[in-house]
C-alpha cells in the first residue's frame, strides 16, 4: 500500500538501448483493472478463476523482437529492475 502502482513506470532495453517505455495506468487506468474485467466477464457466462491458474494483467510496453544473444533489461525505478538474456 506505500506504492500507488498505477504510476509504476518502466523501460525496457534491448542490448543496452531503451526500446520501450511506459506506465502501469496505461492498462486500463490500473493493472487490477484488466484482471476485474475478465473475471466480471468470466462470471457472465458462468465461469471463473480456478486455484492454481496464472492470469498476466497486461504490459504497459509494447513487446520487442528478441533473437538469439539479447539482452532484456527492464527497469522499474524504486521497485527494482529483472534482465534475462537469450541464447
Amino acid at each position: 500500500m506505500d506504492v500507488d502502482i498505477r504510476w509504476v513506470g518502466a523501460t525496457l532495453s534491448k542490448n543496452g538501448i531503451i526500446e520501450e517505455s511506459g506506465v502501469s495506468a496505461a492498462i486500463m487506468g490500473h493493472p487490477a483493472a484488466g484482471i476485474a474485467w475478465l473475471v466480471n466477464k468470466l462470471h457472465v457466462v458462468g465461469a471463473g478463476l480456478k486455484k492454481g491458474q496464472i492470469v498476466l494483467a497486461g504490459s504497459f510496453t509494447r513487446p520487442v523482437d528478441i533473437a538469439a544473444g539479447d539482452v532484456i533489461q527492464v527497469d522499474y525505478g524504486p521497485l527494482g529492475a529483472i534482465g534475462v538474456s537469450f541464447t
